[in-house]
């Protein structure tokens, strides 16, 4: 019986997500993390978000920080095991 796991890897946006943020990274540390607990990647997806509440809040944080933050998009990861 295969085991499923649906991981979300947040990354920051506005300026110290462009100058401090790692895409290849947070992912490669979220996959070690969750191959040491015996998970296999299956697919790794880009998440964006098709709220419209949720762009409208991200647009909102990132005027009221004068563009420095927001939270930002990210990635997907479908993880699997057998059980």
């Amino acid at each position: 019986m295969t085991e499923n796991l649906i991981v979300r890897v947040a990354l920051s946006g506005g300026l110290i997500g462009l100058l401090f943020t790692n895409p290849s990274r947070a992912l490669q540390n979220v996959i070690d993390e969750h191959n040491k607990a015996g998970w296999r990647v299956h697919q790794i997806l880009p998440h964006s978000t098709r709220n419209i509440f949720m762009m409208l809040l991200s647009l909102l944080v990132l005027v009221v920080t004068l563009g420095i933050w927001t939270f930002g998009a990210g990635y997907i990861i479908l993880l699997e095991r057998q059980k």
